[in-house]
C-alpha cells in the first residue's frame, strides 16, 4: 500500500472521533463566548486550537504537494497537539494525564488519544517529508 493511502486511511481514522469532539468544542466555544469570563482565556485558546487541528486532518485528506500548503498542514496539526495538550491540562490536570498514561479504559482511551497519537504520527510524516523537500 502507498504511503499516501496510509496517510489517508489513519485521517479518516483520526476523524470519525474527532467530529464528536469538534461539535462538542464549537458548543463549547459558543457558550464560553456568550458568557466570555477572563479565567477562560487559556480554555479558549485549547478550544480553538483543537478546531484548527481538526482542520488539519480534513487538509490532510488531500495530499497536496504543494509545499506552502503542506508547511500549514503541518502547522494545524500541530496546534491541535498543543490543543490537547493544552485542554487536558487545564480541564483535568495530573488526573487526566495520569489517566492517559496508564491506559485504565482501552476503549475510551483509543477513542480520545488514538486520535492525537495518529495527528502526531501524521505530524512527524509532513515534517520529515518537508525537511527532505529542501
Amino acid at each position: 500500500m502507498k504511503k499516501e493511502t496510509v496517510n489517508i486511511i489513519l485521517t479518516i481514522v483520526a476523524l470519525i472521533p474527532m467530529t464528536y469532539f469538534m461539535v462538542l468544542s464549537i458548543y463549547a466555544l459558543a457558550n464560553l463566548l456568550s458568557k466570555f469570563d477572563v479565567d477562560d482565556t487559556l480554555i479558549l485558546i485549547s478550544i480553538t486550537f483543537g478546531i484548527l487541528g481538526y482542520v488539519g486532518l480534513l487538509m490532510n485528506l488531500k495530499q497536496s504537494k504543494n509545499k506552502n500548503v503542506e508547511f500549514i498542514n503541518l502547522t494545524f496539526l500541530s496546534i491541535g497537539i498543543i490543543g490537547f495538550v493544552l485542554f487536558n491540562s487545564i480541564q483535568g490536570g495530573t488526573k487526566a494525564w495520569k489517566w492517559v498514561i496508564m491506559i485504565e479504559e482501552p476503549d475510551e482511551w483509543l477513542m480520545f488519544v488514538g486520535p492525537i497519537l495518529i495527528t502526531m504520527y501524521l505530524s512527524i510524516i509532513k515534517g520529515k517529508r518537508l525537511i527532505t523537500k529542501n
